[in-house]
């Protein structure tokens, strides 16, 4: 869709644009490559405070600050605090590792958890942790993979059989070294990046969830925030240093970097620095893209979340051990439902939409005010209306219909045995690969392993949850199968019978035991269909319905995996300015400053918080339920050396202008000098819709301040040995030990 605003308003709307673009402005916005700030402004760095030379923050051949911040595999940072391996992170990122080891028993969610010695750590069994060893640009190299002459879809094929190909030809000689290729930018650019990978973490330290999550969903992503989002893992290698899986012989990881913590105090306006792992943003997209999750993708994934969420609180509350065992996973999604509502707010409160179509039309103007470039550039914008027009045609449905597919284990074993019938009816070359029966295979045997703990009541609900998604399709992509078995109800009716429905489809299929599903592996399709279920007969018709929209998916994602390169090609050849890429959860450095905001009239915000904000939210009720240890170290006022001269009392959090997003949870937040000062655990709420756009007024770091970590490690959890283990330093300190 265009719009052709007056030139007057076109003009102020091209102003804004300038302000939000991902190009060049001195700002402190950026996730910027690590070997790539020696291209930024270093006089003006340095006039704010920074002090390390760039080689000192990023070097492949040197130790260097990279060395000691990890990336952690289930999605967070970490950085190294001692000579032993210790790691700093967020109490959310090791939160997996606290439930896993909990039991009613041992509640260490309630309770919190302390390795007095060495041999108390407690594995972190599915938590691995990669250190960046070198990075490089193979751009040329991938894309010399593609030929003019390829469809799209062979363009895409090509493209990651290229990635795999140079990830696995990079020279290690270790088991323990890892290589891939990553793309970044919407395919604008593409790394090799190689990792050494510690298979060996262990829980150190976490404080109970009433200190690391103290505020729960109330405060997530909201400021002022009084939480201890910290924890301390550390990571274990073999006698030759070579990292290998859980070994009791195993010794702490000696890394060639850690980082000092300084406790000397901040101030507003100081400099602050993060280096740490990205996940995802689309600082690049189209306007087009970003009206699509404005309106569909994000409203779909908000629906979904928030019935996935009810269903597992309901079964939580049946017994302890359920609440423990969900604990982890009910807190992820509530996370991600959070910041999904609060990037649609974004995306409308910046009115990202018309801004970028305000800068596509100057891009488009510049193009077409040269031959060559209109030659070169002039159908891209048009091309890729095309074809979100016709994505808005048939997205929503499949949304819909891949939710319904999701709702849970059962269905899903339906659906491998469906498809795969139906796939062994084609000639074998044109057999989808991932239902051949090999694959079919495997993914049935992972299915059965975690058949015995399903779930029907959930899975009930979640289906449930998804006929009502159905129902709030457009009245052209509605679903024939679905619209066929609630014919002539709606509303309230309509929502019952849903219920009913889902209800009786999953605790009365014929398919409780697994070796009855194992069954329809020998059927054929004609067979299959044959077979009286009701949820059989209505996962059969939605893959049928489901395949030819695969199909355009597919040719979606290979005609804007073409266009997308050009379109930042052509930006960045207008802008001619620093540009960084997309993130990708590689490693990342952003500057900022200590710095607060005002969120709305007449409200600002200050940068700091202290114990005193903690205590004065307590209401003894989770998630303000602050512990009466913590409470009595206040009264007392037995604070040790920790208390800060502006506030008289403990800091909590405070804030900072970097440029983060998730992935980032844990980064230590650092000083010029690279001596931690905080720990970065969350972005506030004024500022979601920052993976798209990052506005300088309104994007906000939180981070957890090192004096809180350090009190409470001292004071409230007595690890005074942990505290031993590192480099504490006061003002400009010490130079850290290596």
């Amino acid at each position: 869709m265009s719009i052709k605003p007056r030139t007057t308003v076109l003009t102020c709307l091209l102003i804004l644009s300038l302000l939000v673009s991902p190009f060049g402005s001195w700002a402190d916005e950026g996730m910027w490559l690590p070997g790539s700030i020696s291209n930024l402004s270093l006089n003006e760095l340095r006039k704010r405070g920074l002090e390390l030379k760039p080689e000192q923050i990023y070097s492949a051949t040197e130790p260097s600050l990279k060395d000691a911040i990890v990336q952690i595999s289930i999605g967070g940072t970490g950085a190294f605090i001692s000579p032993d391996g210790l790691i700093l992170t967020n109490h959310h990122v090791a939160f997996g590792a606290v439930t896993a080891a909990s039991t009613p028993e041992n509640d260490y969610i309630s309770r919190g958890f302390l390795a007095k010695t060495r041999q108390d750590e407690i594995p972190a069994r599915k938590y691995a942790i990669g250190i960046t060893l070198n990075y490089e640009d193979v751009t040329e190299k991938v894309l010399s993979a593609v030929t003019p002459e390829m469809a799209p879809a062979e363009q895409v094929a090509a493209l990651t059989k290229r990635q795999d190909e140079l990830a696995e030809a990079a020279p290690s000689g270790r088991q323990d070294i890892r290589s891939q290729v990553l793309e970044a930018t919407g395919g604008y650019q593409y790394f090799l990046y190689t990792y050494l990978i510690i298979r060996d973490v262990r829980l150190v330290y976490a404080p109970p969830k009433s200190i690391g999550y103290y505020g729960g969903d109330p405060d997530n992503f909201e400021w002022p925030r009084h939480c201890g989002d910290f924890a301390l893992l550390r990571a274990y290698v073999d006698k030759d240093g070579t990292s290998t899986t859980l070994h009791p012989e195993n010794i702490p990881y000696k890394p060639k970097k850690f980082l000092p913590l300084n406790v000397g105090g901040i101030r507003e306006g100081d400099f602050a620095m993060v280096l740490g792992y990205p996940g995802r943003t689309n600082r690049y997209r189209e306007s087009y893209s970003i009206d699509y999750n404005q309106r569909v993708q994000l409203p779909a994934q908000i629906k979904s979340l928030r019935q996935r969420i009810d269903s597992l609180t309901k079964l939580s509350e049946q017994n302890p051990e359920q609440r423990i065992r969900l604990a982890d996973q009910i807190f992820g999604l509530s996370n991600s439902l959070k910041n999904f509502e609060g990037t649609v707010l974004g995306l409308k409160r910046m009115d990202l939409v018309a801004r970028r179509r305000a800068e596509e039309a100057a891009f488009q103007k510049w193009i077409d005010a040269d031959p060559a470039r209109k030659a070169k550039y002039g159908s891209i914008l048009p091309s890729i209306k095309t074809l979100y027009d016709e994505l808005n045609s048939f997205g929503p449905l499949q949304t819909t219909l891949n939710e319904v597919m999701a709702t849970g284990d059962l269905i899903r074993a339906l659906e491998l045995a469906y498809v795969r019938a139906s796939e062994a009816e084609k000639p074998e070359g044109e057999r989808i690969p991932q239902f051949s029966n090999s694959a079919v295979r495997g993914g049935m045997m992972q299915l059965n392993r975690g058949w015995g703990s399903r779930n029907p009541e959930t899975e009930s609900r979640r289906l449930t949850g998804a006929l009502a998604l159905a129902a709030e399709l457009p009245e052209n992509q509605r679903i024939p199968e679905i619209e066929a078995l609630f014919a002539g109800k709606s509303g309230a009716d309509r929502r019952k019978a849903e219920e009913e429905f889902a209800k009786e489809a999953i605790t009365k299929s014929r398919f409780k035991d697994f070796s009855e599903v194992e069954k329809l592996l020998e059927l054929s399709l004609s067979e299959v269909k044959a077979v009286e279920d009701p949820l059989l007969r209505l996962v059969g018709q939605l893959s049928e319905q489901s395949r030819p929209l695969t199909e355009k998916a597919r040719q979606f994602n290979g005609k804007i995996t073409q266009l997308r390169p050009e379109y930042v090609r052509g930006l960045l050849e207008m802008r001619k300015s620093p540009y960084y890429p997309d993130a990708n959860f590689t490693l990342r450095w952003t500057h900022g400053q200590v710095r607060g905001y005002a969120p709305r009239d007449a409200v600002t915000y200050d940068w700091q918080t202290s114990l005193r904000g903690v205590l004065e939210k307590d209401t003894g009720v989770e998630p303000f339920d602050a512990p009466p240890a913590l409470r009595a170290l206040s009264e007392k006022r037995d604070f040790g050396s920790y208390v800060d001269p502006r506030l008289k009392d403990i800091p909590v959090n405070f804030l900072t202008t970097n440029d983060i997003t998730g992935g980032n949870s844990g980064s230590p937040v650092m000083n010029g000098r690279g001596e931690v000062i905080g720990i970065a655990f969350d972005g506030n709420y004024e500022g979601l819709g920052g993976d798209f756009n990052f506005d300088p007024a309104s994007n906000r770091t939180l981070a957890v301040d090192v004096r809180y970590m350090l009190f409470l490690l001292e004071k409230f959890a007595g690890a005074s040995e942990l505290i031993r283990e590192m480099t504490i330093v006061q003002g400009k300190g010490a130079p850290a030990r290596r």
